[in-house]
């Protein structure tokens, strides 16, 4: 699809739009909470795929893989300029939405990709309330690790070294269930 849209066929670039537009979407909203923003990110992602076709690099990742990093990298840069995170929430593991590597396209992949994602979810649950706590505000709401720290008013040690047990503890659990 990339190779079509380098080639300015517009259909390639709906076929991709048409394939990982909601899931983008549905990612930019568990960030931001707002549709405007999230249709303006999801929008300027696929903008960006249009006229930056030739930045695709195969060998980084995939297709999905550069998107959600783009459209990512853009909800933080929102979520840094609109002030959203004075707002403080409390991070509920159950409801945070776990984005896989690729859309399922058929009814064997996509429970196989469900699973893994109840895996992943029950691995978070294993970890005490302080690890999960910065894993969800590092990875579902983009702060960093300093950022996190002031916010919960601990020492950047104490979150890196929470982040890092909550990581082992997740991995070894994983592993054992797999």
């Amino acid at each position: 699809m990339i190779q079509k849209i380098k080639q300015n066929q517009e259909s390639a670039l709906s076929e991709l739009y048409d394939r990982y537009g909601q899931l983008l979407y549905s990612f930019v909203m568990r960030m931001l909470r707002s549709v405007e923003d999230a249709e303006d990110i999801v929008q300027d992602v696929f903008l960006q795929v249009w006229n930056k076709a030739d930045s695709y690099e195969q060998t980084k990742g995939t297709v999905y893989t550069w998107l959600v990093t783009m459209t990512r990298n853009r909800a933080i840069d929102r979520l840094r300029s609109k002030g959203y995170k004075k707002h403080s929430r409390e991070i509920d593991i159950n409801s945070l939405i776990m984005v896989a590597d690729e859309v399922p396209s058929n009814p064997h992949t996509k429970t196989v990709a469900n699973e893994s994602q109840q895996m992943v979810a029950g691995a978070l649950k294993q970890l005490s309330v302080d690890q999960q706590q910065v894993l969800a505000l590092a990875y579902y709401e983009g702060y960093s690790q300093s950022e996190i720290a002031a916010k919960l008013n601990v020492p950047l040690g104490t979150v890196k070294s929470r982040m890092r047990k909550g990581l082992m503890t997740m991995r070894s659990w994983l592993q054992e269930k797999m």
